[in-house]
């Protein structure tokens, strides 16, 4: 895969979903408003399970020298818009 695109898809992940994400979550959160939007709820879930579902996947059929887990790390620091491509650059990189 090329390595530009990587690079701009993880760009994005952290930059503008990570930053609109932290700003919502900051400045315009409301737990009880957050309980009642059923749609919300199960995208959070859906992340979630999709995070979990990758890294099981890469801890049965591995793509490099990082493991597994620092998908979940990645994906917890910032969205998994940055988190999968940069995991498949970290492993990657040094492949031809």
């Amino acid at each position: 895969m090329n390595k530009t695109l990587l690079f701009l898809f993880s760009a994005t992940g952290l930059l503008v979903v990570n930053n609109l994400f932290l700003y919502w979550q900051f400045f315009e959160f409301d737990f009880n408003t957050f309980k009642s939007n059923t749609i919300g709820i199960a995208l959070f879930i859906e992340a979630f399970m999709l995070m979990f579902l990758l890294a099981y996947y890469f801890k049965h059929h591995p793509i490099g020298k990082y493991k597994w887990y620092w998908l979940i790390i990645l994906s917890l620091l910032g969205s998994l818009l940055f988190a999968l491509p940069f995991y498949y650059w970290l492993n990657t990189k040094d492949k031809k």
